[in-house]
């Protein structure tokens, strides 16, 4: 677990780097597959799930397709305090799984099997051009 602190001047301290960074710094940590906890100084609050919505945010902003349309955070939103959203948690939680299990899977079948789109390529055009 990647710990952090959050100072009321809105600037995020790394408690294992020892020096301030910003929110690109928490999302390398994340896309480096660790889990991160961000507390306030003051408070020692949990604020994590505030901080990881700031970090979504900015890539949502950052890519033209957005992993949540308007439709769906307007279900999500919905959802909020309803009696049903610790299912609606615990489903969205395992579908992320599943589908980043698979594409881990294909990756590992991709490489395992050395088909990439170059190399396919090259094989047929051998093929059509009769250069086996």
């Amino acid at each position: 677990m990647h710990r952090f602190r959050k100072y009321p001047n809105r600037r995020i301290y790394d408690l294992e780097a020892s020096k301030y960074v910003t929110l690109d710094a928490v999302l390398d940590v994340i896309l480096s597959g660790r889990s991160v906890k961000v507390e306030m100084a003051e408070t020692e609050e949990d604020v994590t799930q505030v901080t990881l919505l700031q970090v979504l945010a900015e890539q949502e902003k950052a890519n033209s397709t957005p992993l949540l349309t308007n439709i769906a955070l307007e279900q999500l939103i919905r959802f909020t305090g309803n009696p049903y959203s610790q299912s609606a948690s615990q489903f969205i939680e395992k579908s992320l799984e599943f589908m980043s299990r698979q594409q881990e899977s294909l990756r590992e079948a991709i490489a395992a099997s050395s088909l990439d789109p170059f190399s396919s390529f090259e094989n047929t055009m051998k093929f059509w051009t009769g250069k086996f």
